[in-house]
């Protein structure tokens, strides 16, 4: 049978439109799935000091030679107040936190002056052997005056890595061009965290955040707490008619400062800084030195060259005055592309 024309017709037209379709619906199948990569900004915090730990102002960004696995990169020097600051405080309650709780007496008006002004942002979080609910972010640290000068007791853990992990997941959240940092106070070495440091190590080279850790020692603290608590919880032993301390607790508590300072190596390893206190007056002189490098610091930052997925490593220099200290981050966490579809 032979079909009439205005048949024929129509059938190609038809034959022309579902081509047509195919097409428009391949095209948009292929554009779904690409390949995913951002330009990532690597921020570097940096510090210079003469050797008498003074600070220098007034360089600018053609005095610093950074490399990025030994290759030099283009940086930029940004202004300070262009990039507000979220803050997370993490503050241990738990393990032998509690005979620090003196020393917190007025610690909301020290983080009120690390904080700064306004847009300035910071959330607390209490953590044992693992972090408690967060505080919403604010600008004003007097609202959470009284819940940070007298915490509550917690258990006997203090889970540092799972709770720098939980900080690290609240300053996700926050507006991608906010610099971050974290604000620890804690014992020197983590008991009971789930988290395992080399995953610390990642989110900290993966979302530009800076640590600053400011440690007391658990076993010092402990050992100095055995003999205020009362008599039920460190008898004496009597031994004919003279009574003598238990020391055995205390002894493994002081030999037990000898471990790895784990607070301090993160805080290296994310560029911050770390020192430690044993009273409230060491606590507010180490604060405030903190307080003023923070606030001038030099905010250096490049955009990658290489887009290498993994650590790199970075260092920083001055191509001039090599009698001045720099201290900045070492290394960043570049992430694998991903597919999307």
């Amino acid at each position: 049978m032979i079909a009439d024309s205005s048949n024929l017709d129509t059938m190609e037209i038809r034959l022309r439109n579902f081509v047509a379709f195919i097409g428009v619906w391949s095209c948009a199948t292929f554009a779904q799935t690409t390949l995913h990569t951002t330009t990532t900004l690597v921020v570097v915090p940096t510090l210079v000091q003469t050797p008498d730990k003074d600070l220098v102002f007034s360089l600018r960004a053609e005095d610093f030679v950074l490399t990025d696995n030994g290759v030099p990169q283009k940086v930029t020097l940004e202004e300070e107040t262009k990039r507000p600051l979220s803050l997370v405080v993490l503050m241990q309650t738990g393990g032998d936190a509690r005979g620090q709780f003196p020393s917190y007496a007025h610690l909301d008006t020290m983080v009120a002056s690390l904080l700064g002004e306004p847009p300035n942002e910071v959330s607390i979080v209490n953590f044992d052997s693992q972090p408690e609910a967060a505080s919403p972010f604010t600008t004003n640290v007097a609202e959470w005056g009284d819940a940070i000068d007298h915490p509550d007791v917690g258990d006997r853990g203090a889970a540092i890595f799972d709770s720098v992990a939980y900080g690290l997941d609240l300053l996700q959240k926050r507006p991608e061009g906010n610099r971050r940092a974290i604000l620890l106070l804690s014992q020197e070495h983590d008991v009971g965290s789930k988290t395992l440091l080399k995953e610390v190590v990642r989110e900290l080279g993966e979302t530009n955040t800076a640590i600053y850790s400011v440690t007391f020692s658990a076993e010092k603290t402990a050992a100095r707490q055995a003999f205020k608590d009362p008599p039920h919880l460190n008898k004496p032993i009597m031994g004919g008619n003279q009574a003598y301390f238990n020391l055995s607790e205390p002894l493994r508590l002081i030999l037990g400062a000898m471990s790895k300072n784990t607070s301090a190596e993160v805080a290296t390893l994310s560029g911050g800084e770390w020192s430690s206190f044993d009273n409230a007056q060491e606590l507010t002189q180490d604060l405030g030195v903190l307080t003023n490098h923070l606030h001038n610091s030099y905010v250096l930052s490049f955009t990658p060259t290489s887009s290498e997925p993994g650590l790199h490593t970075i260092t920083v220099r001055l191509a001039r005055h090599p009698e001045l200290r720099v201290s900045a981050r070492s290394n960043y966490w570049a992430s694998q592309p991903s597919i999307q579809r």
